[in-house]
């Protein structure tokens, strides 16, 4: 639960959502703070990527309540949550491969019909991610799957996120691009986005994030700080095929004392 004093800036209320007859998310509460990235964990089929789709409104709920700040999103369509600030960055490699890394991040402001401030927002990104300026002439194709992943993040922030939501960042990906992946995502977060990310690798999304909950059967069954996720035996035998004592890679560091989802 999130202390008196910091009002979440996402909840899910007892939502309930899946596809066609069938329920994927049995009763979802979830709640994150501004500014800290929160992975969610969990055996296939449990929900995660589905918990993402009905926030960034690629899904509707059947039941339930999802509030971004001051705002009820249910209703509101995808681009209407895309204006709030709300950026979905899916699991499918979405670059243009035959097109130059620069024409890539444009596409990320192709909405904002303002020249001089998409200039701005193209200048921060590249500024935040030098990838896009030193590889930018190469198509986007001859890139590494870490570097690639880059320039996706840096084409979200051309739409200036409050919340970005990530699909398995890191799927495909070797060690050292995952660790790439993992230090740009605390980049984002260090800028004061909010990130949530579906990861299937556990060990590492714990070890980057500031928060964690394990998604079971459709619901959230233990929420805490990744650190304390990554130190649970239960998690460590059903999630990192490890004991506590064997599970940590120091690639990352995490820094939060307080869990931002509330425990189902």
């Amino acid at each position: 639960m999130t202390t008196p004093d910091t009002e979440p800036i996402l909840s899910l209320s007892s939502v309930v959502a899946g596809y066609g007859a069938g329920d994927i998310l049995k009763g979802v509460e979830l709640e994150i703070r501004a500014g800290t990235v929160t992975c969610l964990i969990g055996p296939n089929g449990a929900g995660k990527s589905t918990v993402l789709k009905t926030i960034s409104g690629l899904l509707r709920p059947r039941e339930g309540r999802i509030r971004f700040r001051d705002q009820e999103l249910g209703g509101l369509s995808a681009r209407a949550r895309l204006r709030l600030g709300i950026v979905h960055v899916p699991q499918d490699r979405s670059l243009f491969p035959a097109m130059s890394v620069w024409d890539n991040l444009l596409t990320g402001g192709h909405t904002i019909r303002d020249q001089k401030l998409l200039r701005r927002r193209v200048e921060l990104a590249a500024e935040a991610f030098p990838i896009c300026v030193a590889r930018a002439r190469e198509h986007a194709g001859s890139l590494s799957g870490g570097e690639q992943k880059q320039v996706e993040l840096a084409r979200t922030l051309v739409l200036d996120p409050t919340l970005i939501l990530l699909d398995e960042p890191s799927i495909g990906l070797d060690p050292k691009s995952r660790r790439q992946v993992f230090a740009s995502i605390r980049q984002l977060a260090g800028a004061g986005r909010t990130v949530l990310l579906v990861e299937q690798n556990a060990r590492s999304g714990l070890a980057a994030s500031d928060y964690g909950a394990v998604l079971e059967s459709g619901r959230v069954h233990l929420t805490a700080t990744g650190a304390e996720l990554l130190d649970n035996p239960e998690v460590a035998r059903l999630y990192l095929g490890a004991a506590p004592d064997q599970r940590r890679a120091p690639e990352h560091a995490t820094t939060a004392t307080a869990p931002t989802a509330a425990e189902d």
